[in-house]
């Protein structure tokens, strides 16, 4: 197979880091502000309390430990006369993964697929800038199921999980097939570079930050990816985090898709390569251990009405692990400097090496 670069010019090239990307500032030793539960907790109260038209009280309420980058918190809010409403809050801290955070994509994203064939939690309030909480957040209501973790799939009957297989990919073929035109997500678009440009770009800049540990490969990767990214040949509403483990599902039917963070308007081809990942899919290289790959684009092109490009979607799964390498630099960043006070970050360096070989391959791949 012939190789997509030379070594030698690669670590020649490489050697200077991304002349062309905006230097980040250096960074200060600092002491982030950092969530606290009970203060968010008497915060939430007093929000809400002046919200509604009476008082509220919050019990239940409890840090969940799931996901990586908004911190989730669940509870009730009961009314004067007695009811309970049960609730998440989503919260968007300082020190957190992707921070500084923007609760708009999410906002955007449950109000435009509200009552559409994309299952999502109702929203119920929101704020950017966070002034009584400290923090941008978002309420939703509580959708009862389960989330399924993509490494315990083999816990799950394979009929099980290729019903939820089959479910996921047509939601996801709806979800491409609504005209954002219409919608608060039309707000995404923006009027310069491309969504999925300026995205590799800003992955770029992340991994060319001091405190990032640096990798010859993903430093003239970024650069052959911003530089070789294929026009689509449609635009569509991108989720940008599809994939096994953000959905609930109860009784074998997907409730509700979570983690709408990353959403924009781009190329489609970017969901279904993040969805393939074996990361995602227990080590297997079929959907949800499952669903071949072949299957998996013959459904999606069925659902979706739209072709896939074995050119772009080879673009995307490289596209796919450059961007799983630089979140798990911002995670280790998350843990080691801003202190976001998750262990499950400290360790997500160990997996780089594997996350690198697995690109180099890609790469190739799609050259």
């Amino acid at each position: 197979m012939a190789r997509l670069y030379q070594v030698g010019q690669l670590m020649q090239d490489a050697a200077i880091r991304s002349d062309d990307l905006p230097r980040p500032a250096p960074e200060q030793a600092r002491c982030p502000e950092v969530a606290n539960d009970d203060a968010v907790r008497s915060a939430l109260a007093r929000y809400l309390s002046r919200t509604s038209a009476s008082g509220v009280e919050i019990v239940h309420f409890s840090r969940k430990s799931s996901g990586f980058s908004w911190i989730t918190y669940g509870f009730f809010a009961r009314l004067t006369d007695g009811s309970d409403r049960k609730l998440i809050l989503r919260v968007g801290p300082p020190n957190g993964l992707f921070a500084p955070y923007s609760v708009l994509p999410q906002v955007h994203a449950l109000q435009s697929l509200a009552g559409s064939n994309i299952p999502v939690p109702a929203l119920v309030s929101f704020e950017q800038d966070g002034a009584e909480i400290g923090f941008p957040f978002f309420i939703c209501v509580h959708v009862e199921g389960d989330v399924p973790a993509p490494w315990a799939a083999s816990q799950l009957g394979e009929d099980h999980r290729r019903v939820i297989a089959l479910q996921f990919l047509n939601i996801l073929g709806e979800l491409h097939r609504i005209d954002s035109r219409t919608t608060p997500l039309a707000s995404l678009q923006g009027g310069g570079e491309r969504a999925e440009v300026s995205a590799i770009a800003a992955w770029r800049a992340s991994l060319a930050r001091p405190t990032a540990r640096y990798y010859p490969l993903l430093d003239w990767g970024g650069r052959w990816l911003q530089e070789n990214c294929p026009q689509p040949l449609r635009r569509t509403i991108v989720h940008g985090d599809y994939r096994i483990g953000n959905f609930i599902e109860h009784d074998k039917k997907i409730v509700a898709i979570l983690d709408w963070e990353l959403t924009h308007l781009g190329d489609p081809h970017e969901d279904l390569a993040w969805a393939l990942m074996p990361t995602f899919n227990g080590r297997s290289k079929k959907l949800y251990g499952v669903v071949e790959r072949a299957e998996v684009i013959e459904l999606y092109q069925r659902a979706s009405g739209i072709p896939v490009s074995a050119k772009s979607l080879a673009f995307y799964e490289a596209y796919a692990l450059y961007q799983a390498a630089a979140i798990q630099m911002c995670a280790v960043r998350a843990f080691e400097v801003d202190r976001f006070n998750d262990m499950r970050m400290a360790v997500m360096a160990s997996q780089m090496p594997s996350i690198v070989r697995a690109f180099e391959r890609a790469l190739e791949a799609a050259a």
